[in-house]
């Protein structure tokens, strides 16, 4: 694939990743959307709209690869008009850490919110309906398809993969102190079932490893198949 064709398609899903972020976010400010009282762990279902929805590390991942991609966007157009290809380290640098952290999103729904709400009678796949589906699914998929396939140069060092820490550690920092010190929110997460927060050290160090992997993983799938041209 030529490097005019790899610009096109990387402006594409990044114009896609912006607007579709930009709707779901929105979606959550809606207040004509009917919902039931439902309360699970604390939190009821209206917890999920509005400002209170900034609180989650969903909607703060997709909305920071939006602005990532947003980003990038801005230089696929300049590729294109100046018929060239490759972008700015540190661009590269803001989208590798933005798509690790909607990658964790989509894994920590995967592999431990989904198979936790079976638990209160609810499918597997509630949390990828409805917009769950844009913003547990297809902006974490999107994101990550672009980065590995259509955004190739420059290449990234794995020291870089430590930086996809960050949002991590600083969301799992904000989480613990609102939720057990201060308690102004309820326990959303299930991370401390225990309620006196007695295992959120240990599910932060697990959350900051499974960030790692998952960082590292994209990082070497990048690098074993997005890089020829």
């Amino acid at each position: 694939m030529n490097t005019r064709k790899l610009n096109v398609i990387s402006l594409i899903i990044n114009l896609t990743v912006v607007i579709v972020t930009a709707y779901s976010v929105a979606h959550n400010f809606r207040t004509d959307i009917v919902r039931n009282p439902q309360t699970v762990n604390g939190a009821i279902l209206t917890d999920f709209t509005g400002l209170k929805s900034l609180r989650y590390f969903t909607t703060l991942s997709n909305a920071f690869a939006a602005i990532a991609s947003a980003i990038v966007l801005f230089l696929n157009i300049r590729n294109v008009i100046k018929d060239r290809y490759e972008f700015p380290k540190w661009a590269l640098i803001i989208k590798y850490v933005a798509t690790c952290a909607v990658a964790l999103t989509f894994t920590t729904v995967a592999l431990f919110l989904s198979p936790t709400i079976l638990s209160y009678g609810e499918s597997y796949f509630t949390l990828f309906s409805g917009n769950g589906f844009f913003m547990h699914f297809l902006l974490p998929a999107l994101s990550i398809l672009n980065f590995i396939f259509f955004e190739k140069k420059p290449k990234l060092r794995f020291t870089y993969a430590f930086y996809a820490l960050i949002p991590t550690v600083a969301y799992a920092v904000v989480y613990a102190v609102m939720v057990t010190v201060l308690k102004a929110w309820p326990d959303f997460y299930s991370f401390a079932p225990t309620g006196n927060g007695a295992l959120l050290p240990l599910v932060a160090v697990f959350m900051c490893a499974l960030s790692f992997f998952v960082s590292a993983f994209l990082f070497f799938i990048r690098k074993k198949v997005g890089l020829r041209i």
